[in-house]
């Protein structure tokens, strides 16, 4: 084969490599940050009661 087709070839599928490999790591945070943020929290002690618990007892 000619070594020019080669590199015509080979500079951009690397590129595309390069980028979805920044792509895939850019989108991961951002999923972990979506999963962080939609996580409700645990209770600090054992005592804390929740919003809605309080609301329930109010009615």
């Amino acid at each position: 084969m000619n070594w020019l087709t080669i590199t015509l070839i080979a500079i951009p599928a690397a590129l595309l490599i390069a980028f979805l490999i920044y792509r895939n790591q850019k989108d991961e945070k951002q999923f972990e940050e979506e999963l962080k943020s939609d996580y409700s929290k645990p209770r600090n002690e054992e005592g804390d009661i929740e919003v809605d618990e309080l609301t329930k007892n109010v009615h």
